[in-house]
């Protein structure tokens, strides 16, 4: 599948989404921005990257992330 097209249907997917998939989809998004750099700012690996996507899953999976509300009312503070 071509990138347009994915994106076309991930538009899509998350127009029709509840807030528990858009939880998981901003977690993934926001981890696979923040964290595809070392500290030292080298790239990481694909084992190195997929480590982190798996932790944040479990995260995800035990309830440890923000809610769209609550990052609403820590936005207003900035």
């Amino acid at each position: 599948m071509d990138v347009p097209t994915i994106k076309e249907e991930l538009f899509q997917l998350i127009e029709e989404s509840d807030e528990r998939l858009l939880n998981m989809l901003y977690a993934l998004a926001k981890e696979y921005i923040r964290e595809d750099f070392t500290l030292e700012g080298k790239p990481m690996t694909e084992e190195e990257l997929g480590a982190r996507v798996f932790a944040a899953k479990k995260s995800l999976q035990s309830g440890r992330f923000t809610s769209q509300e609550a990052l609403e009312k820590e936005v207003k503070k900035w």
